[in-house]
């Protein structure tokens, strides 16, 4: 690798010329002897001036004024209680003198009035309550049925009158009470749970 060779060596790279020189010749490529050791190179530039000062930083949070408050102290014992004072002196008890006595008020008229008469009271009490209905007697037996009338022609006669309802017959009154269940026999009537029903043979 060659080596830079220059009258005026930029000082940055004199350093680095001068390790390649003598890694050379310790390589024995130099050839020649070493000759003597040149004058020691200036010293490095001059120091740069002091840069400015840096900002400075936020001040920090304020510690609290009072530290934290202590546990309380634990209570003092209880007094002795004092003794008892002496009783004081009974009251006097003091009576009043009595009032004076109240004027009496003036006296009625003699003899007294009558007062006024009450009202009469009523003679006819409350209706009582109404007694039970009596129970319906059975009906008569149906008299017989009028003769009808003669039809008219057809188509032209008016119709005949109704022929007279017969006279209702008398009987001797007495009251039917149907069974409560099926008497079993064809005609008869009896109370199905309140209702009259013709029975139309056994179990019916």
């Amino acid at each position: 690798m060659a080596i830079l060779a220059s009258k005026d060596y930029d000082r940055n790279t004199l350093g680095n010329v001068l390790d390649q020189v003598v890694t050379a010749i310790n390589a024995g490529q130099g050839g020649g002897p070493t000759g003597t050791q040149g004058p020691t190179g200036p010293t490095g530039g001059t120091t740069g001036p002091v840069g400015p000062a840096g900002v400075t930083g936020p001040t920090g949070p304020t510690g609290p004024a009072l530290g934290a408050q202590g546990s309380p102290g634990g209570q003092g014992t209880t007094g002795a209680t004092g003794a008892t004072g002496p009783q004081g002196p009974t009251g006097v008890t003091v009576t009043g003198p009595t009032g004076p006595t109240g004027i009496t008020g003036p006296t009625g008229p003699s003899p007294g009035f009558t007062g006024p008469q009450g009202p009469t009271g009523g003679t006819t009490g409350p209706a009582g309550p109404a007694g039970p209905t009596a129970p319906t007697g059975p009906t008569g037996a149906t008299g017989p049925q009028g003769a009808t009338g003669p039809t008219g022609a057809q188509g032209q006669g008016p119709t005949g009158t109704v022929g007279v309802t017969g006279p209702t017959g008398s009987g001797p009154a007495y009251l039917f009470v149907p069974p409560t269940a099926s008497p079993g026999v064809t005609g008869q009537v009896w109370s199905n749970a309140g209702v009259l029903t013709v029975s139309a043979g056994p179990g019916t």
